[in-house]
């Protein structure tokens, strides 16, 4: 037997020593007279003596839980391997479609061009007959409605007929459809959403950046109207038709007030009906220039989120992070079968480039894929966060593989990908868990379910 190399032993700020396995997200509580022996055992497991049955178990247990290992598993090889097989996978596609780049918003930490066009019948025809063809190997479809804001006058119609064409298709080759939508649900009445669960769809996010007057600041409409209680309202009508995820963007105008929306959430009989996680938001794209002195780096975010875990922990306000271990991609981004899909029928890889322009597409459902396109897709593809030393030597690795394609794309100087907030937080994380142990609320859908 021989360590993993994804080990952490520490101690929590009450004093009590904690052990974590990055692979098995596997967490212990050391009692202190087998501290040593404990420490003893992951640095060197076949030369400490388990002399007793309770050492035995100890040590059966640490097996169990991935903190010891067979002297031949690879952890690395092995990382590599999964994650090559799910990114090259072909047994599913995912979609995600955008049927309006149009919103009825103005948020000012926008990074979408609000055109005001939506998809035509010919654009979604050829979308149907594409998908046809490229799922034929598949086994399961998985579509989130993105924008613009897709449940617009202009773009609902899109999602109801492509909607029905999906669940035709599935239907016809004996493939599992899962449908999401990403709203900031204004429009998320109880008619539509009885609609949108007959067309498959099962799971909703939707956003608030605050209490009422935060949030209106920040995510109002386009004539400046205030939007909190409308989505509230829209929430109580449809929160038993729909799991929900409820994502809170925070900078810094708002951190010191995230936790207030959850307040009122439990003051509504909400709270144990959605699912909240925090978001960092970026200046990248954004539509106004000023956004960036209010954005934190991925370091103070990190502090920053600790801190209001903590206290929503001591409030029992059901906002927690967890670590889990990626089965693979990241993201849609870097998955050979993960698609965006643009109004006019530009594909793309990533949610946050998706526009009417082809600079950056990989490919058009009108006029199949030029040189340059594939140029775009054989960035993506290529990109493998294991060859970076940084990330081959991280005890976190498993818990990102890389992070955020996009932003290690932007900087392939750097000898690591783009660290994940566990990088910065892992310890103080974990400790809260340890403290407040209950159900996560922010894990792996939070990844690929919306970036806005």
């Amino acid at each position: 037997m021989k360590p993993s190399r994804y080990n952490r032993l520490f101690q929590s700020s009450d004093g009590t020593w904690l052990a974590f396995n990055s692979w098995s997200t596997a967490l212990a509580e050391i009692e202190p007279a087998q501290k040593e022996f404990v420490e003893a055992l992951l640095a060197d497991p076949e030369r400490t003596p388990c002399e007793t049955p309770e050492k035995r178990d100890i040590r059966e247990a640490l097996v169990r839980a991935h903190f010891l290992i067979d002297d031949d598993e690879d952890e690395l090889s092995t990382a590599k391997a999964d994650l090559e097989r799910d990114r090259h996978r072909v047994d599913q596609l995912f979609l995600t479609i955008a049927p309006t780049l149009d919103c009825n918003f103005r948020c000012d930490y926008c990074f979408e061009e609000h055109l005001k066009v939506s998809m035509s019948k010919k654009v979604q025809d050829l979308l149907l007959a594409w998908c046809d063809a490229k799922s034929k190997p598949c086994e399961a479809l998985a579509v989130t409605w993105y924008g613009g804001e897709p449940l617009l006058p202009s773009a609902y119609p899109v999602v109801e007929r492509l909607s029905a064409g999906f669940q035709a298709l599935c239907e016809k080759r004996g493939m599992r459809y899962d449908a999401t939508l990403v709203t900031n649900g204004f429009f998320l009445d109880r008619e539509k959403m009885l609609r949108l669960k007959e067309l498959g769809v099962a799971k909703v996010q939707v956003t608030l950046d605050g209490p009422p007057d935060e949030h209106d600041k920040r995510r109002h409409l386009i004539g400046g109207r205030g939007t909190f209680w409308r989505i509230i309202e829209n929430l109580r009508a449809t929160i038993d038709l729909a799991e929900f995820q409820l994502r809170v963007n925070v900078d810094a105008r708002n951190s010191l007030r995230a936790l207030e929306v959850l307040e009122i959430l439990k003051e509504q009989g909400l709270h144990t009906r959605v699912r909240p996680y925090l978001a960092q938001v970026t200046h990248d794209g954004a539509a106004c220039g000023n956004i960036q002195e209010l954005c934190y780096s991925s370091t103070d975010f990190a502090r920053m989120e600790v801190e209001i875990y903590r206290e929503a922990a001591k409030r029992g306000l059901g906002l927690s992070r967890y670590p889990f271990r990626l089965a693979g991609a990241f993201c849609t981004a870097d998955r050979l079968n993960g698609f965006v899909v643009s109004p006019n029928g530009l594909l793309f890889k990533c949610w946050h480039e998706v526009t009417m322009s082809p600079e950056k597409s990989i490919g058009s459902l009108l006029d199949g894929q030029r040189p340059f396109q594939v140029s775009n897709e054989n960035k993506w593809l290529a990109w493998d966060p294991l060859a970076k030393s940084g990330c081959r030597s991280c005890e976190v690795m498993p818990l990102c593989h890389g992070g955020c394609p996009l932003e290690a794309l932007r900087h392939p100087e750097r000898d690591r990908g783009a660290c994940e907030h566990y990088k910065f937080h892992l310890e103080p994380l974990l400790e809260i868990r340890h403290r407040h142990p209950g159900p996560e609320s922010a894990t792996g859908p939070a990844r690929d379910v919306a970036c806005k």
